[in-house]
């Protein structure tokens, strides 16, 4: 797209005419013709000069000044101090307002009930195929102890847990905690998770009893 400038310059020019004629002719001083048709409108003065000068060129040209003005109007504006400057350095021609509207909404409630619904499918498919987490509070891999301990700790609600062999019961937030006796010397006490699926965790504690 042509701007102000080129367009009064190539009309000028297939014209015949000088600067000095169209000096002659609108009364405006070369300099600022020249200004005109480099778009170096602060080289000028204020905005309505600057039209004004634009609008006598445009029908020293034999231009329809409104369509040259509104090229004008297209390519620049006056900022804050009335100094006429390219649109862009004011309204950046790739910056784009966000507006929310219902079209929005919806999008945005879709896509928030599709992650949500994967997130819930994702889990039940990882507890379904996965072994139950198991955590053991006590006693202490390499603890010393007398023959009776304690052995304590956490899986999930659902699963089964078994200390060396025995079926042990669960709260209802998935905490166990059962009592066992163990000979004198060294032992490995084995502690049990499993699913429904019978996928198990298990976690054998080094343990040596006085």
């Amino acid at each position: 797209m042509r701007t102000v400038g080129e367009i009064l310059s190539t009309k000028r020019k297939e014209l015949g005419l000088s600067l000095d004629d169209i000096e002659e002719e609108t009364k405006i001083r070369r300099k600022y013709l020249e200004a005109i048709e480099k778009n170096e409108f602060s080289r000028i003065a204020e905005g309505p000069i600057v039209k004004g000068f634009v609008r006598n060129y445009s029908l020293a040209l034999g231009l329809s000044p409104e369509n040259i003005l509104a090229i004008f109007r297209r390519d620049f504006r006056e900022n804050e101090k009335g100094q006429i400057v390219p649109r862009g350095m004011i309204e950046p021609l790739d910056e784009k307002n966000f507006w929310w509207t219902p079209k929005t909404t919806v999008v945005t409630a879709t896509a928030i009930l599709i992650a949500t619904v994967i997130i819930f499918f994702t889990r039940q498919y990882l507890s379904f195929f996965s072994a139950p987490p198991l955590e053991i509070s006590s006693p202490k891999e390499g603890q010393v102890s007398k023959e009776k301990v304690v052995v304590s700790g956490k899986t999930d609600k659902d699963a089964t847990v078994k200390i060396d062999g025995a079926l042990v019961s669960i709260a209802e937030d998935g905490s166990f905690k059962e009592e066992i006796v163990l000979p004198r010397g060294e032992n490995v006490v084995t502690v049990e998770s499993a699913n429904r699926q019978d996928k198990k965790r298990v976690i054998n504690i080094k343990i040596k009893v006085e």
